[in-house]
């Protein structure tokens, strides 16, 4: 017999046990996982304001469940859709039986005034967290000048819908001016928070994006600091500290002009009254109560 034949039908042999052994392989692979790794716990950490029970509930993994056939980014994605109060939602196993739900709160950190009788909570993540009647009294930095009172409660303003973004959605759209504008202000008060966080800048009582040039933060009731655009804000804010705290009287109420300063280094300081210088809405409802 020809020995290039022999060779073929060895090399052929070969191939036979090679694929016999993968698939005796994977079917006891997939025995193992049939007979075991069944999820007999469910686990849930981190969470304080919603009660296990409720999370397992909304993840729909069920006892006996396969560990592995558990969809972790379409399960966590639903969790955290059914829970505002949650920003970070993990869905891990934990071998051999157990699953894991993972869960990170939303710490409230601004309030957004849509007027008299409404305002949104916002995380430190930008979160709508909740949708309040009423005037505020959480004690947070307000935000004046917009209104979210459209935004679903869960939703992130920052964030355009799939329609908008995705030009293969079936209900492609452009984005509506309110969105835009949301976009707009959450850029902003992030770039503001960050600032204010790195530099200690505290006791801000309002942060006024009403005009998309000159971001103002109302200090201590009385000083009105108008930053201008994001650029420089760390200076601006550590710049404005120096002032409030040394060359200003105790008393003094006006207006700080941070502005120009990424341009000639300067700010300028007025004197007035409070009626001149704050937010109408903040002045009528918030200034003399609290």
């Amino acid at each position: 017999m020809d020995k290039s034949r022999v060779k073929k039908r060895k090399r052929r042999r070969w191939i036979g046990y090679i694929a016999f052994l993968v698939l005796v392989l994977t079917g006891a692979a997939a025995l193992c996982l049939a007979m075991f790794f069944r999820t007999k716990e469910i686990v849930v950490t981190g969470n304080d304001r919603y009660s296990a029970e409720e999370l397992i509930s909304a993840s729909g993994i069920q006892l006996e469940q396969n560990i592995f056939t558990v969809d972790r980014e379409r399960t966590a994605a639903q969790i955290k859709s059914v829970f505002s109060y949650l920003e970070e939602v993990q869905v891990v196993p934990v071998m051999p039986t157990t699953m894991e739900i993972r869960v990170v709160e939303s710490v409230p950190q601004l309030t957004v005034v849509n007027s008299a009788g409404s305002y949104s909570l916002l995380s430190t993540g930008g979160r709508v967290i909740e949708q309040c009647e009423g005037l505020a009294g959480e004690g947070l930095p307000l935000v004046v000048g917009v209104d979210f009172s459209w935004c679903a409660q869960g939703a992130y303003p920052e964030e355009l819908p799939p329609e908008v973004t995705n030009r293969r959605h079936k209900e492609h759209r452009e984005a509506t001016d309110r969105e835009l504008e949301a976009v707009r202000v959450m850029q902003t008060l992030r770039y503001v928070t960050a600032a204010a966080e790195k530099t200690g800048f505290g006791d801000i009582d309002y942060i006024d994006v009403s005009d998309e040039l000159c971001t103002a933060l109302l200090w201590d009731k009385r000083v009105l600091l108008r930053l201008g655009t994001e650029l420089d804000l760390e200076r601006k804010l550590t710049f404005a500290m120096a002032i409030l705290e040394g060359e200003l009287e105790e008393d003094f109420t006006g207006v700080v002009d941070l502005s120009v300063l990424s341009k000639n280094s300067k700010a300028y300081t007025g004197e007035a009254k409070p009626e001149e210088f704050m937010d109408s809405f903040y002045l009528e409802h918030f200034y003399k109560y609290t």
